[in-house]
């Protein structure tokens, strides 16, 4: 066989060859198509992996929880007995439970709570309140970046976590650094919001929060501060006692210049929340307060 004829059986070969074999294009079509059929089942089998820790992980912190419900019996068993004269006008005797972590309360309703304090503490405590799952991720990750660093601790607790704190976890642990704990809070407060109306759980939580000087309670904090019910705080009082429930001790009573600095962090706190111009917040501050001497004179003027 000469040159030129094996030349041409080549050609004719890698011709056959060619038409055999599918266009590169389609080629990689089919390679994509593999490679997208294994990663989903990798991605699948690890999903399906990751919930099963993750249902585990659940059951484990979740399986002593109480139910969130309990929260509602609590407040029903927790409230300062008052003996009024005759004509119920004119209070003559008020119990103080001397027990750790009880104290004065009279519980309000959140319509009876002055709508400067209401926005006062969501400003301060949990600006995503309205919105968040019962947790704040936004503060829990400025948080975990904070720690990272090495600045100073943080605290991440939503409005709802802390009321899980206060009503639900029992006294001897609500102080302790557990990362358990933190998790059954977590958990706890989502549960609670998906059971509860946001209105509600507010409520609750100024119904709860310590504010000092035995007072448990915005509507016994405002009496015990400033001889008036908690329906009638002004923007000047109510950023005065918001942010109470951080630094109890540092009060206007016990400490009126340390009272006097964080009521700038809660006005500006609600300045830059949107709920008061900077304006209102100057005027806030500057304004003097007729604040009590004592927190026992709230009992001697009553008698």
């Amino acid at each position: 066989m000469n040159l030129p004829t094996k030349i041409y059986l080549h050609r004719r070969r890698e011709a056959r060859l060619r038409q055999a074999q599918p266009p590169t294009w389609k080629k990689l079509l089919g390679i994509a198509a593999l490679v997208i059929f294994f990663l989903g089942l990798f991605a699948f089998i690890a999903t399906a992996s990751a919930a099963a820790v993750a249902g585990g992980v659940f059951y484990y912190f979740t399986r002593n929880l109480p139910d969130p419900s309990a929260i509602v019996t609590e407040q029903e068993n927790f409230e300062t007995v008052k003996i009024y004269d005759r004509t119920g006008q004119v209070l003559l005797y008020e119990s103080i439970d001397p027990r750790p972590f009880r104290g004065d309360r009279t519980y309000v309703t959140l319509d009876q709570i002055s709508p400067y304090l209401i926005n006062a503490t969501v400003a301060l405590e949990d600006r995503s309140f309205w919105e968040n799952p019962g947790i704040n991720l936004r503060g829990i990750g400025r948080a975990l970046v904070q720690n990272v660093q090495g600045g100073p601790t943080q605290g991440a607790s939503s409005i709802t976590q802390q009321l899980v704190k206060n009503v639900l976890i029992p006294p001897e642990e609500r102080y302790k650094r557990l990362y358990t704990r933190k998790i059954k809070e977590a958990l706890m407060a989502i549960k609670i919001t998906q059971k509860y109306d946001k209105t509600q759980i507010l409520e609750w939580y100024l119904n709860n929060n310590f504010y000092g000087n035995f007072s448990y309670g915005v509507e016994s904090a405002a009496q015990t501060y400033f001889g008036k019910s908690a329906r009638d705080l002004n923007l000047a009082e109510a950023a005065m006692l918001a942010a109470l429930p951080q630094f109890p001790g540092l009060n206007p009573i016990q400490d009126p210049e340390a009272a006097k600095r964080r009521q700038r962090k809660v006005l500006q706190a609600m300045v830059e929340a949107g709920y008061i111009t900077q304006a209102q917040a100057d005027e806030a501050y500057a304004q003097e307060l007729d604040v009590r001497e004592s927190a026992l004179e709230r009992f001697d003027n009553d008698i």
